[in-house]
């Protein structure tokens, strides 16, 4: 199969009329991605070809009719099994629309990403069609609630059982907290460490464990996070790599791509009824 550029066929569907949720649709015959991680949950159908991808340092296959799901914060690493490339749609949902499918209103729980669910994928397709397609606004949120219920009622953990998760690091989550505060100003390894009261090597070692990113990747992580919200609201790309840390346009815009599989302007034209900002 003849290679595509990395960022070649991506398409991206926003709308102010259901905050908080970005749908794409993307092919891939070669590396995409570097391990990575999102502040929202990843919803994706694997609609042709397959995938070995890792999450949390594991390893999982997925193919052609199945579903993955991946909860916010969790590192992984999606890419193409290179004799089949891969086509897929992806959801990424706030939080809090989740929360909302759930019976006590909690974050909920899976045991495993990968899901063989053909009644739960049609649905997310119906959904996808839905917004890419310009349904009215009541039906895709019909359409996204349904999908979402269906979601955990067949397959998030039930209250009592265990997912294998443990608390957070003490001195992780305190430097996680500095550098939510001060997203696009990079923070030394030393003085994060420091400021932790650990050495430079320990401190890497816990925060590694912890995120799965080293920190100045994670710090990387969040700065490309950053210029994703301001692109979705149309900022532009010139100030957007600015206001996100980066040094200089091409710069950021070769970091874009590597985390997100997609150019700066792509994302900047996913909007549905904004008019970006001039470029």
């Amino acid at each position: 199969m003849s290679s595509v550029p990395t960022h070649a066929d991506v398409r991206f569907w926003r709308d102010q009329s259901l905050p908080g949720v970005e749908a794409r649709a993307s092919s891939y015959t070669s590396q995409a991605f570097r391990t990575h991680t999102h502040e929202s949950w990843s919803v994706g159908l694997v609609e042709s070809g397959s995938t070995r991808f890792t999450l949390c340092g594991a390893s999982y296959a997925a193919s052609a009719g199945q579903l993955v799901v991946i909860g916010p914060g969790l590192p992984h690493a999606c890419n193409p099994d290179t004799a089949s490339g891969i086509s897929y749609r992806m959801f990424y949902l706030a939080p809090g629309w989740l929360a909302g499918a759930s019976p006590d209103n909690a974050p909920p729980r899976f045991a495993k990403p990968v899901l063989d669910d053909p009644g739960l994928f049609a649905l997310f397709g119906q959904l996808f069609a839905a917004l890419f397609q310009g349904a009215g606004a009541g039906d895709r949120q019909a359409l996204l609630l349904s999908a979402l219920r269906l979601l955990v009622a067949r397959h998030a953990i039930r209250p009592g059982q265990s997912d294998g998760s443990r608390a957070e690091n003490p001195a992780v989550a305190k430097a996680r907290k500095r550098l939510a505060a001060n997203v696009g100003i990079f923070v030394p390894l030393g003085e994060l460490a420091q400021s932790a009261g650990l050495s430079p090597h320990h401190f890497l070692r816990v925060f590694k464990a912890a995120t799965g990113l080293p920190p100045h990747a994670y710090q990387i992580q969040q700065a490309v996070e950053h210029a994703k919200r301001l692109l979705a609201g149309g900022a532009p790309i010139s100030q957007t790599a600015l206001d996100a840390g980066f040094a200089d346009q091409s710069h950021f815009s070769r970091i874009f791509r590597e985390f997100t599989g997609a150019t700066p302007r792509q994302y900047l034209t996913g909007s549905v009824g904004r008019q970006a900002k001039s470029l």
